[in-house]
């Protein structure tokens, strides 16, 4: 390993830290601060691809890296909190929607890892964002029922292991760097990160469903005949 590369895999080892200390944070019962750790880890994910880019660094070890260190941070780590937030609800209920949401993940990640063409979507919604999104809502000031947060479980993992095309967000990598070290800063420190919830919980929300839709345009176009389909743009 080069110094080059060095740089992006210890974000994402950074990352990897901030799961683990949302699992143990989640495990004395402080729900806000794992999703604390969680948000700060996402900025991390997006910062070591990032890195990576600017310095040409990427490379098979740092993308098998960044897919092992996205399981635990951004699905043990959620499907973890989900448990303890909800530890007086049905042992059954609990631990199947734990291992529903993490094999969801896994499987999305190996998936991704073997395909050769990713065009300019997604095939599934990506685990980071899945992660983010189920501990905003569960660690989060919306108070969700037992079965409520299990069926968004449900929602989450259908959506990951899909086919379903969610857009690659794609911005100007030397811009995207300050912006994502500098929104660290109110996520680590501030009292609260309750509105920060709220807000991932929207901006999440339009991404599901610009996936969705997606998927829906995708099927749409199928019904069409051949000569009008090969006019619709599809999505790989």
């Amino acid at each position: 390993m080069t110094l080059r590369t060095a740089v992006p895999a210890l974000v994402t080892l950074i990352a990897l830290t901030c799961g683990l200390a949302a699992i143990q944070a989640a495990h004395f019962g402080h729900w806000d601060m794992a999703l604390r750790f969680i948000m700060v880890a996402a900025l991390a994910d997006a910062m070591d691809g990032t890195l990576a880019r600017l310095l040409h660094a990427s490379s098979n070890m740092g993308k098998e890296l960044d897919s092992l260190s996205d399981l635990v941070t951004f699905g043990a780590a959620p499907a973890f909190l989900f448990v303890t937030r909800y530890s007086e609800a049905p042992t059954e209920l609990t631990f199947a929607a734990m291992v529903l949401f993490v094999a969801s993940g896994a499987y999305r990640l190996a998936r991704y890892n073997g395909q050769t063409s990713r065009g300019d979507a997604f095939c599934g919604m990506p685990i980071t964002a899945a992660g983010l999104l189920l501990a905003a809502a569960v660690g989060g000031p919306v108070d969700l029922t037992a079965v409520e947060a299990a069926a968004v479980v449900i929602v989450l993992s259908a959506l990951m292991v899909s086919t379903a095309p969610f857009p690659m967000l794609k911005f100007g990598w030397s811009l995207l760097l300050p912006a994502l070290g500098a929104a660290i800063i109110p996520v680590a420190f501030m009292n609260s990160v309750e509105w920060l919830a709220v807000a991932a919980i929207l901006v999440l929300g339009v991404y599901v469903a610009m996936g969705v839709l997606g998927a829906l345009s995708d099927r749409f176009a199928e019904t069409l005949p051949e000569e009008v389909r090969e006019d619709v743009p599809a999505h790989t």
